[in-house]
């Protein structure tokens, strides 16, 4: 069972397409007159963090207990050849498009997008810079960045939970640690609302609740089988929590930030966990579109917001409903080109490690020396 690679899962897909949607809506809602079109849409990335929570513990545990071993550099090569390639180009874009589209991007915004450091670059930049970070072409990077630096530091407790005796215990112990740590963070931490919006640190319970669904079902693999007539029951009520916090709520009220997205996190688990056993749920997230639009959703979470910024009312002479349906048509076009062009075939590459390392870094230094000079 540990040594198998991850079984596909297409319902798992399709709530990735559902979750970009919800922020692309939102996005495009807030952007075009249409407020109240999906207010809490912006929790779809909450839905990402605990899926990708639990789907690279997943991949870590099994690999580190199977004969062959966690081989950190085998590792580190899938996430750049995954997840560089499409960020590159929508940063190396974002650069170039600056002098007639963005006027006061900086060249830090640049570096911290392509070096994943986004969020605190935002946290750092305070709130007098808020609005051109956040709100620049870059802005959905801080999310990226969260997850990024995640990787590194599950890495790192995987690597030392392999070298005691019970290896998943240990691991499940820094997991359970680590949620607490971050709701402990969202409660007692009184900064700013962007400092807990964008922290690592206050965001990373949404990423371990995953980590500990994945722990969970490595030591007790039959759980799901063996209730899966109570996911089906739980599946949809929180599938519908999810929902109905996307059309209500308003942006960061406090009980969200001050251990809302903590309670959240517990919510996406339960859904992520039904969608592992056949119901009528997992049924309809596995459809043929919706599996579709969720296998392009990174593409489409990097590149929406560019575009949104781009097509403004001013520039199209469009507002409200026709200018959203114009944003999310444009921007799901540009997020297919971006699958198909670089996404895909980049990821399909059997470079070794070194040679996926030292193209990245080359790549970006040359994006970066560029946005030094253009910015």
């Amino acid at each position: 069972m540990s040594s198998r690679t991850i079984e596909y899962r297409p319902a798992l897909d399709g709530l990735r397409a559902y979750a970009v949607v919800a922020v692309v809506l939102y996005h495009s809602g807030a952007t075009s007159s249409l407020t109240g079109l999906a207010p809490g849409g912006f929790l779809g990335v909450s839905v990402f963090f605990t899926l990708s929570g639990y789907l690279v513990t997943t991949l870590l545990v099994r690999k580190s207990s199977s004969p062959s071993g966690f081989v950190l550099g085998d590792f580190w090569a899938r996430r750049l050849r995954r997840l560089a390639p499409v960020s590159i180009v929508v940063i190396a874009a974002a650069v170039l498009l600056s002098s007639r589209f963005w006027p006061g991007m900086q060249w830090t915004e640049a570096a911290a997008g392509l070096f994943g450091w986004s969020n605190w670059n935002v946290i750092g930049a305070g709130e007098d810079d808020l609005i051109r970070t956040i709100v620049g072409p870059l802005g959905p990077y801080w999310s990226l960045a969260v997850e990024e630096q995640f990787y590194v530091i599950l890495t790192i407790a995987v690597l030392i939970a392999w070298r005691t005796p019970r290896p998943v215990r240990t691991l499940s112990i820094f997991v359970a640690v680590g949620w607490t740590a971050s709701l402990l963070v969202q409660v007692l931490v009184s900064g700013p609302a962007y400092r807990l919006e964008f922290g690592t640190d206050s965001r990373g319970s949404e990423l371990l609740a995953g980590c500990g669904l994945a722990l969970l079902l490595h030591v007790r693999p039959t759980l799901t089988i063996r209730h899966a007539k109570h996911l089906a029951v739980v599946g949809p009520v929180a599938a519908a929590t999810l929902l109905g916090l996307a059309l209500t709520t308003d942006y960061d009220p406090p009980w969200l930030l001050h251990g809302g997205y903590a309670a959240i996190s517990l919510v996406s688990a339960v859904l992520v966990a039904a969608l592992l056993v056949p119901s009528p749920l997992t049924r309809a997230l596995a459809t043929r579109p919706t599996v579709a639009i969720g296998r392009l959703s990174y593409s489409w979470y990097v590149v929406h917001w560019p575009v949104i910024l781009i097509l403004t009312e001013d520039r199209t002479g469009l507002d409200r409903w026709p200018l959203v349906g114009l944003k999310v048509v444009v921007s799901l076009a540009a997020a297919t080109a971006l699958h198909l062009a670089f996404e895909q075939p980049i990821r399909a590459k059997t470079w070794s490690p070194t040679r996926t390392v030292l193209l990245w870094l080359a790549v970006s230094s040359g994006i970066l020396a560029v946005a030094l000079v253009v910015l």
